[in-house]
Order: structure tokens, then C-alpha cells, then sequence
């Protein structure tokens, strides 16, 4: 009686986990590239991509931050061409907030990557940075919302380390 009872829950647990497990689709935000390596005065574009949309996008909201902003700022944030309405918020000197909404559902559903920003960065001075995005929300295409895992990129200004050494010639 008590395997017999057993069985049944493992076997409940098992049809939830089955039923609940299809639902949640792997999703990611990373930076392209993810490391960047620049100079002084110079301003690289990285861009900020979602891998897993597979329900569309319909609009998003995202925290950008600097971790260093002796090092490095934020420059201009452009917007692909299928991002009809768009902002950008300075919170502080290390953090932005940036919205997009696509009202023309350009973003179909099955699409698998999506470009959701550009974001160029002024290098200030020899150092190391941090950049990092943290989603408030992006919703897709049929009712639901995304819960992506993030990923940051690694700036890198020229004069941040120790040059390699260079054999001397002989």
C-alpha cells in the first residue's frame, strides 16, 4: 500500500514537472562583443541582443549600468529599425533605463534573436570596466514576459595593465 502510494506521487510530481518545464523557454541577453578594447577618446558600439525570443517581442524595459564611470560612459543608444517607439533615462552616471516597443509586430514570433539596442561607449581613460544589463520587463508577443538569464560585456581602455614584454632581438 504505502510503494503503491509512493509511486502515485512520484508520478504526479513527475506529469507537474513535464507540464510546467515546456512553459518556461530559455532566454539570454548578452553584449556583442563582449569584450571591447578601445583607447582614449574613442567611442565603440556594442550591441544589446536577446537570444530565445520565440513569442515575439512586443516592448522591453532595461536597466544599462557602467560599473566604473571614471573609465567609461554612455554614449548614444540607437534603436533598430523594427523599435517604432523608444527612451532613453539617465538614472545616475552609471545607469541608464532604455524602452522599446514594437507596435508593428515586426518581431514575429519564432524569430529566435533579436537586436534590442546599440549602445555606444566613450572611453574616458586607461582602466576596466563593467557593463551589465538587468531586465524590468520584456514582454512578448502573446501575453507572456520573458525572464532571460544576462550576461555582461568587459571594457577594456588601452594603458589599463602592464604592456606584454617584447623579446629582445639578438
Amino acid at each position: 500500500m504505502k510503494q503503491t502510494y509512493t509511486i502515485g506521487v512520484l508520478g504526479a510530481l513527475i506529469l507537474i514537472a513535464g507540464l510546467i518545464a515546456p512553459v518556461s523557454a530559455y532566454s539570454l541577453l548578452f553584449f556583442n562583443p563582449s569584450v571591447v578594447e578601445s583607447n582614449p577618446g574613442e567611442e565603440p558600439a556594442i550591441d544589446l541582443i536577446m537570444e530565445g525570443c520565440n513569442a515575439g517581442i512586443s516592448g522591453y524595459a532595461l536597466y544599462l549600468t557602467l560599473d566604473n564611470p571614471t573609465v567609461a560612459s554612455f554614449g548614444e543608444i540607437s534603436f533598430p529599425s523594427w523599435v517604432s517607439m523608444n527612451k532613453v533615462e539617465h538614472i545616475n552616471s552609471t545607469t541608464i533605463l532604455i524602452q522599446g516597443a514594437d507596435l508593428g509586430n515586426q518581431v514575429e514570433p519564432a524569430l529566435s534573436i533579436a537586436n534590442l539596442a546599440t549602445v555606444n561607449i566613450h572611453a574616458l581613460t586607461a582602466g576596466y570596466a563593467t557593463l551589465s544589463v538587468e531586465p524590468v520587463v520584456i514582454d512578448d508577443d502573446r501575453n507572456g514576459r520573458y525572464e532571460p538569464v544576462s550576461k555582461t560585456a568587459s571594457i577594456v581602455i588601452s594603458g589599463a595593465g602592464p604592456n606584454p614584454m617584447i623579446p629582445a632581438s639578438q
